[in-house]
């Protein structure tokens, strides 16, 4: 009775760490504003959203009629330079976290509408800096927004919120499941030696399923501009790499722990002779 009650404890150990372990990277880097503030900071310098990004301005200041349209894609191209000269500057940086920190807001604030991200630290740093690069000056609104996703959308990620309380009562069913299946196996060493294999299944199974999942999901969600879609596919790269440090995390403890219980096997397998 033993052996069975630890597998099926094991088991259930290895099926709520599937579970958990998305939910508590979700609480860590999307649900906590900082956590997400800090987690997207470094899309700053990603060129390709700068060109996005300086695109959606110059089309946004023909549309205004500020910006002749003959001066598109002169504006796109200076903006552009402009954004990659002074990506080491401390103020570059904070303008686009400052504009993160509207699109977590817009995400969890129980508003309704599409999401959106509040882009106007970003462009006036941008167009501040334009000199004379283009021959006239641009004057940017206090509440330009980029929409970047729809209402639908926003109702699905403001679900996200509950990832913390759900995250943690899976990490205390994994903790009590991974208990139980120690203390109930009869030999401990090949105890540890399945929950670190476990673990490595479970690395294994999320890395396939976050690279096989996360083009279907952008696949079904495209922004509604060449801004908005730039951002949500780089997001989605930054997710899956910041996930898979996780995981590699994960099954280099599983991979430790089954050698460690292994070895513990076999000396007390001689010990026994």
């Amino acid at each position: 009775m033993r052996p069975f009650t630890s597998f099926v404890a094991g088991l259930v150990a290895l099926v709520a760490a599937l579970v958990t372990v998305p939910l508590m990277w979700v609480s860590a880097n999307v649900a906590d504003e900082d956590g997400y503030v800090a987690f997207s900071s470094r899309l700053a310098t990603d060129q390709e959203l700068q060109s996005a990004f300086s695109a959606y301005l110059a089309d946004d200041f023909v549309n205004r009629g500020l910006l002749p349209g003959s001066l598109r894609k002169a504006a796109t191209s200076a903006m552009t330079v402009v954004a990659r000269s002074t990506t080491n500057r401390p103020g570059f940086v904070s303008a686009w976290e400052d504009t993160q920190r509207s699109f977590h807001t817009s995400a969890f604030d129980g508003g309704t509408g599409p999401l959106t991200v509040q882009v106007a630290p970003m462009a006036k740093f941008l167009t501040g800096r334009l000199g004379d690069l283009l021959p006239i000056s641009l004057a940017v609104p206090e509440d330009l927004v980029v929409p970047v996703g729809t209402e639908q959308e926003r109702s699905q990620v403001a679900r996200l919120d509950q990832s913390r309380t759900f995250g943690l009562l899976g990490l205390l069913v994994v903790v009590i499941a991974a208990a139980v299946s120690f203390f109930a196996a009869r030999s401990r060493p090949l105890a540890i030696a399945g929950l670190g294999l476990g673990a490595i299944v479970v690395a294994g199974v999320l890395r396939v399923a976050s690279s096989v999942i996360t083009p279907k999901v952008l696949d079904r969600t495209e922004g509604q501009t060449g801004f908005a879609r730039t951002l949500q596919k780089l997001l989605a790269d930054r997710a899956s790499d910041s996930l898979a440090q996780w995981l590699t995390s994960i099954a280099v403890c599983g991979a430790v722990a089954a050698v460690v219980g292994l070895a513990g096997r076999v000396i007390t397998g001689r010990h026994q002779q």
